[in-house]
């Protein structure tokens, strides 16, 4: 460890420079200045460029798996019939206002 760290104290908020990238990129792929790790040399943490590699092997398989199942859905799965009545366009109409109504707060 360059620094060495107390253990159970608190330090600064993003101490050493945590997100900080580097104007010339020693490793491919990986702008950050700690490089691929898994372990930071700074901190008792892995490393910010290690840690993107797992959130986006995990964004990809959530791709491919919803992938796969409108797949299945829309290839193996019968349509249920539904009667378009006042309530189902009522459903449509509220779950239509229910996303702005969100993201205006």
């Amino acid at each position: 460890m360059r620094n060495s760290q107390i253990p159970l104290q608190p330090s600064t908020l993003f101490s050493h420079d945590y997100l900080k990238a580097s104007s010339h990129r020693e490793q491919a792929l990986c702008g950050n200045v700690e490089g691929w790790g898994p372990l930071s040399p700074d901190r008792f943490d892995f490393t910010p460029c290690f840690l993107d590699v797992w959130v986006s092997v995990v964004a990809a398989g959530g791709v491919l798996g919803g992938a796969a199942a409108i797949y299945y859905l829309l290839n193996y799965r019968p349509s249920q019939p539904v009667k378009k009545n006042w309530h189902f366009f009522a459903k449509l109409v509220r779950h239509s206002t229910i996303p702005p109504s969100i993201m205006s707060k």
